[in-house]
């Protein structure tokens, strides 16, 4: 018996698709950073995008400060994100690190005012090579300062003054008095876990997306 060959009309996906703008966090003016295709506006909730804050300040001095933002919210053309993260690109601390200089680095975990809880590594950069006992006060003051820190400040406050460097200018002038440091760097951020009232509002949204 022949077989009937039936004709399948091939549906176009692009055209199925939409463009849609991604925004920054309210921290940072909900400025556009991007832009990202998809079929559905489920499809994006809980994508997490990598930027700078060059593109988003404009500020070329800014390059080297990487931003995770993750989606949490899709309404008409705009997804809306939140902070996920901050680090310095690999390049900008191979720069700074050099021969013969002392390198001291600290990691904590703490929980901002408003119950963000982050992990932050911090690093210290001195000239030529310093005393252990030094290296440990050092890092004493990075930690004891970068706590308190986080622990004065909403999230918002807290990576607003980050990646102006004021506590970087200020946790430099401390441990400064230990021994004559080049730079003092917030090297990393990242979000452990969100306070319960943001997992609230923005679950609506991931739970659709997972449906």
């Amino acid at each position: 018996m022949a077989r009937i060959a039936v004709k399948r009309r091939k549906i176009d996906t692009w055209k199925t698709k939409k463009w849609y703008d991604i925004l920054a966090p309210k921290m940072f003016g909900e400025v556009k950073v991007g832009e990202t295709i998809a079929s559905s506006p489920e499809q994006l909730i809980g994508r997490v995008i990598e930027t700078t804050m060059k593109d988003i300040s404009g500020d070329f001095t800014k390059q080297h400060i990487k931003l995770r933002f993750q989606i949490i919210d899709v309404r008409g053309n705009n997804a809306y994100t939140r902070f996920k993260g901050q680090s310095l690109s690999r390049e900008y601390m191979r720069s700074q690190i050099r021969r013969k200089s002392t390198r001291v680095e600290g990691i904590v975990d703490v929980s901002t005012k408003d119950g963000h809880r982050l992990r932050i590594r911090v690093i210290a950069l001195a000239f030529g090579r310093a005393q252990t006992s030094q290296e440990r006060a050092i890092r004493r003051i990075l930690v004891d300062m970068i706590t308190k820190a986080a622990q004065e400040r909403d999230l918002d406050t807290f990576v607003q003054e980050v990646v102006a460097g004021k506590i970087s200018a200020s946790m430099y002038r401390e441990a400064s008095k230990i021994y004559p440091l080049k730079r003092v760097e917030v090297r990393k951020i990242k979000v452990l876990k969100y306070p319960e009232q943001e997992v609230q509002q923005a679950q609506p949204s991931m739970e659709a997306a997972e449906a």
